[in-house]
């Protein structure tokens, strides 16, 4: 967030993005910027955003951005046959592992439908349960209240 940033709206500083996601320090300006605007995609960046305090939002949207670049690296990582950028392409906790032919399985049980996009990193993990509050009923006094599930 900048002091120059038009009242109500986080605006994306890839440099300092990349100083708290290090992993992505790869990333150009435009690849950071590209998914920051995807991000705001999922959580509303105006005024009118269900998290109205800045700091936060910013926090989420950058959570957000991260998600959304592991999906990217994970998925160029795939049709490239692998690479230090790619993630591992494991979804859920490990609930057991082998050493011999090396195995490992996973379990996601108890993520609800939508939540299974943002297991697929810590990041969208991470993003998820501090977004539990709006995935709630939220009845908001003198205002309209149009029917939303978020995300």
């Amino acid at each position: 967030m900048t002091n120059n940033s038009p009242p109500g709206v986080v605006v994306f500083d890839p440099t300092a993005w990349r100083a708290a996601f290090p992993a992505f320090s790869n990333l150009t300006d435009e690849q950071a910027q590209f998914d920051f605007d995807c991000a705001c995609d999922y959580l509303n960046n105006t005024p009118q955003s269900p998290v109205r305090d800045l700091a936060k939002r910013e926090r989420l949207l950058w959570l957000l951005t991260a998600h959304i670049a592991q999906l990217s690296l994970n998925a160029s990582a795939g049709q490239s046959g692998g690479g230090s950028n790619g993630g591992s392409g494991l979804v859920g906790r490990v609930s057991s592992a082998s050493r011999g032919s090396v195995s490992v399985s996973t379990d996601a049980t108890g993520i609800p439908g939508s939540g299974w996009w943002f297991a697929q990193t810590q990041y969208g993990a991470t993003f998820w349960q501090a977004t539990l509050p709006l995935r709630q009923m939220r009845f908001i006094p003198g205002r309209p209240h149009p029917a939303k599930i978020f995300p």
